[in-house]
Formats: C-alpha cells, structure tokens, sequence
C-alpha cells in the first residue's frame, strides 16, 4: 500500500507500464477486499490396524444435518500390513464420519491438519443386522493419538486440538446430559442443575477455540432445553437470535433441530399464527409464510428463517395437517429464489428424501449382480413395466410367492418384468436356489449395495413395488401375488387405456 500512496503524493505523472501496473494492483486489490477468500486446505490421515487390511473406508461429510444426506469426501485404504494413509481438502472445520461394522467413526478434520489415529477393534455386523432397518451404530469418536499442521512438527499443545477438547468435554458433559435431559421419569432439581451448569462452565467455558466454543455453547443450550431448564422462547431468544447459522457445526444443529421440531404446527397453534394453514394448504405461497414468520422476531433474520421454512417443509411431510403437493410447491419456489447456495442444497435433499418412495417419483436407484455375476441397474429396465420385490430364499412366505410369481410371469411376461432383490447371505446362495427351484425372473444380491435395503424402507419379507415404463413407481407398496396384485394391475392398465 505504501507503494500506491506514494506514487498519489507525488506530482510526476505515471509511466504507462507503471501505470497500468497500478491500476492491475488496484483490481486485485479491491477484488481481494470485497470477495470472501476461501482457501482450501489439506487433511491427512494416517495410521495402522492390521485388523482392517485390505478394507477401504469411505469418510463422509453431512451435506446437511436436517435430512442428514451424506455426502463422500475421501477414500482411505488399508494395506495389507494395516498401514493406511490418505488425504483431503477442505476449506473449514469439518465434522467427519465413517461406518464400519457396528461403529459410526467421527472426527473433526480441520484445515492444514495431519492427523495419526488409531482405529477402533474392528467389529462386523451379525446378518441379521445388515438386514434390520432399525439397527442403531455404535458412535465413537476416532482417537486422535498426534495431530500437528502439515510441513511442521507434532502440536505441542495437544490439549488444545479440537478433538481432544470436544472428546474430553463429551466425557464430561454426557453423564449429565443423559441424567438431566434424557431421564423423563425424574422432575429435574433446578437448584442441582444450575450448580452443574456452573461447574461445566468452570472448566470448559472460553478454551481459546472458537469451533470448540460454539460447539461447547449449543451443547450447553441443549442440556437446559431438553432439561426444560429453557422453554422454547428462551432458547431461541438465547441462542438463535441475531446469532450467526451455523450449518456445519453439530451441536448448533441438534439444538437447532429440537427447538424448531415440527415448527409450523406449533406456530400454527398461536392466535397470530393459525393463518400458516392457509399460506401453506390454501395460498402455497412462500411469500405469504415468510411474512406470517416474521411476527416471530428471532426469525427477522432472513437466512434463519429460510432454514426454519426448510425445516418446517421436511417436518410438514411426515404430517397430517399440510398437504405434502403445496409444501413441495413451497420448497421449489425457495429453491428458485432463495441466493443461499447452501438453501439451495438442503431444499434438494429434502425433495429427494420426501419423495423417493412416492407414487409418480422415481424410487432409489441400484447397481446389483445378478445370478450370473453381471451388474444391472434399475435403468436398465427402462421401457418396461417391472414388478421389483425384496426377499430372502429362505423365508416361507418368500416362497409361497415365488408359485404365483411364475405363474404371473408366464401368463404377463411380455408385459412385466420380474426382478427380485434378494437378502440372502451370498450370491451362492441364490445360485444354489435357481439351480433347484429354475425360476426364470431376475434374481439380483442386495450385497453389493446393502444400504438399498434401508433406503426402500423395508421392514419385512417379500415387499413389492410396481415400476412404470419412465422408472416412476406406479405403486408404493405394491400388493403381492397372493393379495390379487394381477386385478390391482388389470385397474391401473385400464386407467392409462393400456388395455
């Protein structure tokens, strides 16, 4: 700057090269001032367990944490002598995670980092857990056994890397947190809640971190919310009012997801917000709801309000009072005029979750072996009716269908595709069934894609869908052969004049 400053003091005129030396300055100069600087930087994680030989993990990272969609940041394999190392880049503080057998691994990566970690005993899943939509992973926090600044020596001050501060408050804080806000049974006694609330704060409050102190803060704000220490107003009068959005920080959205649970029926509930039912089932009119929220003054603050609107349209699904049509209506006119780009994100996640098994919306797409070892995908029946059921070889009532199932399919095969996703333990398996039974249909192993188990929601064996000729479920579920799925196919034939 003192080179600019001197060249405008002084009365000789500028060169032309010096000149347009000086206005390039400028340019990036003002470019610099007036653009956000985002510099990514890398993470590298290293280590050994010869438990996970020839494994690869993939870490992932929320795209966001109201539908909690996942997104793969990097890839780390292990050598088969245990070592493993990879890396990544980020441009801030991340929170990081992996499944692994029964365990859900996190950490928190931060920029510039390098990181040696030791994983946990590794532990794989029973079959019966693989298969159970309600199976609950173990968390654990990913032991962090060195950390230092990439190019530079080991951290000194071990005790102020942020996932040592967050484990060692975690460890501290949960026993409360799960006597106070978790125990239903218990009236709290706020008199020995305030006195734990001042000890946590005599050892925590203010490490120097500031990802720790947000993260130490909403933790904080949830204990007391959940402990009803805080009433809703409180909370978000506290912690959400004129306070930035913190979208990536855990703790904030878990405070955040509890005090707008289901919002706009609790809004909707007050004398001054009943009308929500009509700006969203009458009106669907974003504009209309922006402006009833507004009477609420923690939401004058435009991107907490377009996250609470988000909220309330991924809540207002799974209800009875809006209709799901406008509240999809609403999300789309935010997607369009929202200048958020992480709005824009999260209301895409929300639409694709809300709507992957509904009738007219495309369900989840698969990659499978068949029982010739070849892959195919759901696109690949495309152009075609397909009857798509899940089911194991070795369940009765699986089998009390496949009799019907092939008289289905001789009678309707030109029409209907048949494919089965099965839950069997190895494609071996199924080769061994079709090499006895000779079933004709497409059988296809859920193995390589176990997780399509979970994102069809099912709950039990068989469970049918009926795909349309465009890849857009007809029906959702679809009846089985023995509950007359044929008459159910003949009505909705002659409902497209198909037939």
């Amino acid at each position: 700057m003192n080179f600019l400053c001197s060249h405008y003091r002084s009365n000789t005129p500028l060169s032309i090269g010096e000149g347009l030396g000086v206005r390039l300055i400028l340019f990036f100069f003002f470019f610099l001032i007036n653009s956000p600087l985002i510099l990514a930087g890398k993470v590298i994680i290293k280590g050994n367990n010869p438990d996970y030989a020839g494994q690869t993990l993939i870490l992932n990272v929320y795209e966001n944490q109201i539908t909690n969609t996942e997104k793969a940041l990097a890839t780390l394999k292990v050598g088969e002598n245990g070592d493993f190392k990879t890396d990544f880049s980020i441009d801030k503080t991340e929170f990081v995670f992996f499944h692994e057998g029964v365990f859900n691994i996190y950490f928190y990566a931060e920029p510039e980092m390098v990181y040696t970690v030791k994983l946990p005993t590794r532990t794989e899943k029973k079959p019966e857990d693989k298969l159970n939509p309600y199976f609950e992973e173990i968390r654990v926090h990913l032991l962090i056994t060195s950390a230092k600044f990439v190019g530079q020596p080991a951290n000194a001050d071990a005790n102020h890397e942020l996932n040592f501060l967050i484990r060692n408050f975690d460890n501290y804080f949960d026993p409360f947190y799960n006597k106070y806000a978790m125990n239903i049974y218990t009236k709290t006694d706020v008199k020995e809640m305030d006195t734990t609330l001042r000890r946590i704060e005599s050892i925590f409050a203010n490490q120097g971190q500031s990802y720790f102190n947000a993260y130490y803060n909403y933790r904080m704000g949830l204990l007391k919310f959940m402990s009803t220490r805080f009433k809703s107003r409180n909370t978000s009068d506290n912690y959400f009012l004129n306070k930035p959005v913190l979208y990536d920080n855990p703790a904030y959205m878990e405070l955040f997801n509890q005090v707008y649970d289901k919002y706009f029926v609790y809004f909707g509930r007050t004398k001054s917000g009943k009308i929500i039912y009509d700006d969203i089932n009458t009106f669907k009119s974003l504009g209309r709801l922006k402006a009833t929220l507004s009477q609420d003054k923690v939401l004058e603050n435009d991107t907490l309000k377009e996250l609470v609107i988000l909220k309330g349209l991924h809540d207002g699904c799974y209800e009875m009072e809006f209709s799901r049509s406008a509240l999809l209506q609403i999300l789309d006119s935010l997607t369009n005029n929202t200048t958020i780009q992480k709005h824009k994100v999260i209301a895409k996640d929300i639409r694709e979750k809300v709507t992957k098994l509904l009738v007219g919306y495309a369900p989840p797409a698969f990659r499978l072996l068949n029982q010739d070892s070849v892959w195919v995908s759901l696109n690949d029946f495309k152009g075609s009716y397909v009857y798509l059921f899940f089911c194991t070889t070795q369940n009765y009532a699986c089998l009390k269908e496949f009799d019907q199932l092939k008289k289905l399919q001789e009678k309707h095969g030109k029409l209907i595709k048949i494919v089965a996703i099965s839950a069997d333990e190895s494609l071996s398996n199924i080769r061994d069934f079709l090499s006895k039974y000779k079933y004709t249909w497409t059988f296809l192993h859920y193995g390589g894609q176990p997780d399509i188990i979970k994102e069809y929601d099912i709950r039990a064996f068989p469970t049918f869908f009926l795909i349309d000729k465009e890849g857009k479920l007809a029906m959702s579920p679809a009846t089985s052969p023995s509950e007359d799925f044929e008459e159910h196919l003949y009505k909705y034939l002659q409902a497209k004049r198909e037939l």
